[in-house]
């Protein structure tokens, strides 16, 4: 457990630390800002655009897992089949709630899969359109 003169020296060490690399850093402070606001802006676009790549993969997971849960047409084996095994009770049926859930007809997910690509298509257009605006007051220097 940590006590209080240790927190209060650690704190006081990182705000030290935070102090020097502003007043040392080469850049001046507008463009510091403005260097770190695009790169979490680039940030937040990667985990966004991560965000849709896992949500459409599992959405194609779910998609995949009930197709090949589906009862596959075909002769069913009997109890009868099996003469030496004890007589199985047939399981109850669960019923698919889902069918009214918004997202998981199989209509909604190409709906879905159309707002994905907009939403990447969007995404891109951002992209280069604040690397424009970057470049742009940059100058010629770099």
């Amino acid at each position: 457990m940590l006590d209080k003169g240790r927190l209060r020296t650690f704190l006081l060490g990182g705000a030290a630390g935070l102090l020097a690399g502003v007043l040392l850093a080469p850049r001046s402070g507008k463009e510091l800002r403005g260097s770190l606001a695009d790169r979490a802006g680039e940030a937040r676009e990667r985990g966004r655009e991560s965000y849709f790549e896992a949500q459409e993969g599992m959405r194609e997971r779910v998609a995949a897992t009930r197709e090949a849960r589906r009862p596959q047409p075909g002769p069913e084996a009997t109890p009868a089949d099996a003469p030496d095994a004890a007589p199985v009770a047939p399981r109850p049926r669960l019923r698919d709630v889902s069918s009214g859930v918004a997202g998981t007809q199989e209509g909604d997910l190409a709906g879905e899969a159309e707002r994905s690509e907009e939403l990447r298509r969007k995404v891109r257009e951002t992209r280069e359109r604040l690397r424009g605006k970057r470049d742009l007051g940059r100058g010629p220097e770099e």
